[in-house]
């Protein structure tokens, strides 16, 4: 090979290694900052159910969660024979009125967020730009629960009926 081939090949690797030199090939890095935001969201919540401070357990849902929360509650009313306004039932959850107490009393007869606070293991799932998922990892059993998370204002809410929905977890 001549000199002149050999210094193009240098040059041309130089460029390249140049061009490449700032790109990682790895999968992306999750950021530690946001990790930590949505595992704070997740566990304020069981530490708000544990000490039933209900308002704050209904601030860290997500908005569908908290309409399907409120569709249950008013379908329950109307069979009861006495019919409240949905928007009636919004707000007495987000004052932690009546309703919001019954629920949540009876809701947490059902489920246990000790568990989630002292017997799992918590691991970050994958995250995208507006949704997350936090596994727990139950330490008495293979399985594992998913809980789905949503960046709604610019926070990160518990989709509590997404993730748990299909176990319907109404306590009614």
């Amino acid at each position: 090979m001549n000199i002149l081939k050999k210094a193009k090949l240098i040059i041309i690797f130089s460029i390249l290694s140049v061009l490449f030199a700032g790109i990682s090939f790895s999968a992306p890095q999750n950021d530690q900052a946001e990790e930590d935001f949505i595992l704070f969201a997740a566990e304020n919540l069981f530490i708000y159910m544990k000490n039933k401070e209900y308002v704050s357990v209904w601030n860290c849902l997500s908005v569908k969660s908290q309409q399907v929360i409120i569709a249950d509650v008013y379908k329950e009313s109307k069979k009861t024979g006495v019919e409240y306004k949905k928007n009636e039932l919004l707000r007495d959850f987000n004052s932690g009125g009546m309703f919001a107490k019954a629920y949540w009393d009876s809701f947490l007869t059902v489920f246990d967020s000790n568990i989630a606070l002292e017997q799992c293991k918590w691991e970050m799932g994958k995250i995208e730009k507006n949704e997350a998922e936090v596994i727990l990892k139950y330490k008495k059993s293979d399985n594992q629960a998913i809980l789905k998370m949503y960046k709604e204002n610019n926070a990160w809410r518990i989709g509590l009926k997404e993730s748990f929905g299909v176990r319907n977890l109404s306590p009614f």
